[in-house]
């Protein structure tokens, strides 16, 4: 079964690693309809339609009416998300009880921001072009380590206390996860990246006075 996912993840890659490459010979050309070009490209790969899927507003959610912003926002959330998880790991003592905090809130970042697939369409958008290559390695990186973390908390993690090793290696592959996502990130528009950072910001602290709200009103 372990075979099969990590199969699965390395077929999507190649997939990604196909199309990036057929984007950077495109935007090597001079021709006047190369972003169309591009977009055609995209749009006719199955990660374009999953990423189309995922972008879909869902029930009171309103999504940016600038892809790459959208998509840029996704991956920060995903960042966010590993901290997060990262505290799950550090106080947790059993390894039951972590596996079901993880579990639901991973599936969660899997489902809701599809990181491989933020990292396909953002790749248009590179800076230098001429880094397309070291930019999208850093994506997938950061992408195979996430989902490292979720096959391990899916088919490792047990019960009872933590063996060696366990917590290093989930904390390790969510580090590297955010890491390598500010790698990738450092070739995105700044102007898009910071508008991206500041909508997680001032969701956040919505969110928090929100709860702070509700808390007094209790």
């Amino acid at each position: 079964m372990t075979t099969l996912k990590i199969s699965s993840f390395l077929y999507i890659c190649l997939v990604s690693l196909l199309l990036t490459t057929t984007v950077l010979a495109l935007s090597l050309t001079n021709s006047p309809n190369r972003r169309d070009a591009i977009q055609r490209i995209i749009l006719a790969t199955p990660i374009a339609t999953a990423l189309t899927q995922a972008t879909q507003p869902a029930l009171a959610y309103t999504p940016d009416p600038d892809p790459l912003r959208e998509s840029l926002y996704l991956m920060s959330r995903v960042q966010e998300a590993t901290v997060q998880q990262e505290r799950f790991v550090n106080k947790a003592t059993e390894q039951d009880v972590l596996k079901n905090k993880m579990k639901l809130t991973l599936r969660l970042v899997e489902k809701n921001y599809r990181l491989l697939d933020q990292i396909t369409f953002a790749a248009e958008y590179v800076t230098p072009t001429s880094a397309l290559v070291d930019a999208t390695t850093a994506g997938f990186e950061s992408a195979e380590a996430l989902q490292n973390a979720i096959d391990y908390v899916k088919s490792d993690l047990k019960s009872g206390p933590f063996e060696k090793d366990q917590k290093e290696y989930l904390t390790s592959n969510l580090t590297e996860c955010r890491e390598k996502m500010f790698d990738f990130l450092s070739y995105m528009p700044p102007d898009k990246l910071q508008a991206a950072r500041k909508r997680v910001e001032e969701e956040n602290v919505a969110n928090r006075d929100e709860f702070d709200g509700d808390s007094d009103a209790g």
